[in-house]
């Protein structure tokens, strides 16, 4: 059982812009001093902390080098305080604050370099914030999706019995939070749709499906304008081919990635340059031993 819920943690973090910190060797540490916001300028502080959340993206290119990262770590982390800052206005109307508290669940998750405690700390914080976001709006989409992945993530540590209920709880809220929107269109590229994939991919019987109904879904967000757009969803297509079976179409898949190179469409141009690193390991996992998982769950997502 243990085994189960250290795979619905990793998954987590393969899906949704987190990676392991330990194995960061870019690390740098966090500001410890809380951020302040100026309330009465709401909107106006809204919009410039996600711009300077947006900058993150500026002067990415591969290879990554410590400059980059830098800049990428300063941005993310001056979104999270000023989004946290925000989001706990007194006299901001809830709905309005909900707009922060999403901008925090986005940074929050951008955990490249930071420490596993400062990660857990900052977790805590979104789904906090998420659980207010849905006693606001229910329906909340993008809400929905960060409510999920922090409890997802927050369980390592935590087991118990009732984490058996756990997948199925998660995929229900991944699918909510698709909003009725085809595999692949919903927010951020199509993460609640990779989501659900990833909890068939690697828990199926606990999560209500099996591996080959998850290559069928990712298969059909293939078909979303955005989707390449985001590399974590080729990523997870080249693993649902190979954990159905068909390793040549994964490599086939994966090189496709790397030949490729950064996209010029998107938002998130330093994921996606995290997400090239990873297909390139995972291609010469494959590469190696051909007729061999390269180890989708560690080996060759970690540097």
């Amino acid at each position: 059982m243990r085994a189960v819920a250290a795979s619905v943690v990793f998954l987590l973090f393969l899906f949704f812009g987190a990676h392991p910190a330990e194995a960061d060797d870019l690390r740098t540490p966090s500001p410890a001093a809380k951020a302040t916001c100026d309330c009465a300028r709401f909107e106006s502080a809204l919009t410039e902390a996600r711009a300077r959340f947006a900058s993150r993206q500026e002067g990415v290119a591969m290879p990554l080098t410590p400059v980059m990262h830098n800049h990428y770590r300063a941005c993310v982390d001056a979104a999270f305080g000023r989004a946290d800052c925000l989001a706990a206005c007194p006299d901001v109307p809830e709905p309005a604050r909900n707009r922060a508290r999403v901008l925090l669940a986005e940074a929050g998750f951008k955990d490249a370099s930071i420490g596993a405690a400062e990660l857990r700390a900052r977790l805590t914080v979104v789904l906090a914030a998420m659980t207010r976001c849905l006693e606001i709006e229910p329906e909340h989409h993008a809400c929905q999706l960060w409510h999920a992945s922090s409890r997802g993530i927050l369980a390592r540590g935590s087991w118990n019995p009732l984490n058996l209920r756990l997948p199925l709880q998660l995929m229900s809220e991944f699918q909510s939070a698709r909003g009725g929107a085809a595999p692949g269109r919903d927010h951020q590229d199509g993460a609640a749709t990779r989501g659900e994939v990833s909890m068939l991919l690697k828990v199926p019987r606990l999560a209500g499906g099996n591996p080959t109904t998850g290559l069928q879904l990712i298969k059909e967000a293939r078909t979303a304008p955005a989707f390449g757009c985001r590399l974590a969803n080729g990523l997870i297509l080249a693993e649902a081919l190979g954990r159905t079976g068909d390793l040549p179409a994964a490599r086939s898949e994966l090189k496709a990635i790397v030949d490729g190179g950064l996209p010029a469409c998107g938002s998130d141009r330093y994921e996606n340059a995290l997400a090239l690193e990873e297909a390139a390991r995972c291609l010469a996992h494959l590469d190696i031993a051909p007729d061999t998982d390269p180890g989708w769950d560690e080996d060759c997502r970690r540097p």
